[in-house]
This record gives C-alpha cells, sequence and structure tokens, in this order.
C-alpha cells in the first residue's frame, strides 16, 4: 500500500472577489509545488458555479501535507482568504483506495 496521502479542498469567492482569489490561488500554487513531498498541486474551476474552486492535492505522504500548514505561504493565504471567500473552505483527506 502507498504513503501517498491527497487533500481536495473546494473554496467559494464572494461575487467582487473571484480575481482577489485567482491571485492567492495562482501564488500559493507557485510556493507549495516547492516543498518538499508535493507530487501533484492545482486548482480547478468549477464550470457550474464560477465563484468556486477545488484543489487537488497529491503529496509523498501525510507528514509532508501535515508540515504544509505551517508554512508561511500557507498561513499567508488563509490570512488572505478571510475576507475572500464565503465561508470556510471545505476540506478532504486521505489516502487512494483503488
Amino acid at each position: 500500500m502507498s504513503d501517498t496521502f491527497y487533500t481536495m479542498a473546494v473554496v467559494t469567492a464572494k461575487d467582487s472577489r473571484i480575481d482577489d482569489l485567482k491571485s492567492v490561488l495562482a501564488t500559493l500554487t507557485e510556493e507549495t509545488r516547492k516543498e518538499a513531498g508535493a507530487i501533484e498541486y492545482l486548482f480547478v474551476h468549477d464550470q457550474n458555479d464560477p465563484n468556486t474552486f477545488i484543489s487537488y492535492e497529491k503529496w509523498a505522504n501525510a507528514e509532508e501535507e501535515s508540515k504544509r500548514w505551517h508554512t508561511p505561504h500557507l498561513e499567508s493565504a488563509i490570512e488572505q482568504l478571510n475576507d475572500i471567500l464565503v465561508g470556510n473552505p471545505i476540506i478532504y483527506k486521505g489516502s487512494q483506495i483503488t
């Protein structure tokens, strides 16, 4: 069994803040891809809701994914997102089953 660990998150911007969200996510993506253990990291724009974006993260293991929550770029993004998002992100974490 693989140690590979996955995280998916759903974030929704306030109507007037979509461009701000895209900017924060672009910076976050650029910096996260440099992290040890980051295999894949990207955001998908929901075709049914222009305010919603879904992250896809693939990490070497759960420990590497856990470390990322204490990086300056993620802490900065979280602070910025407080004023941009409608509600809190919905976050899913786990291991592949098939």
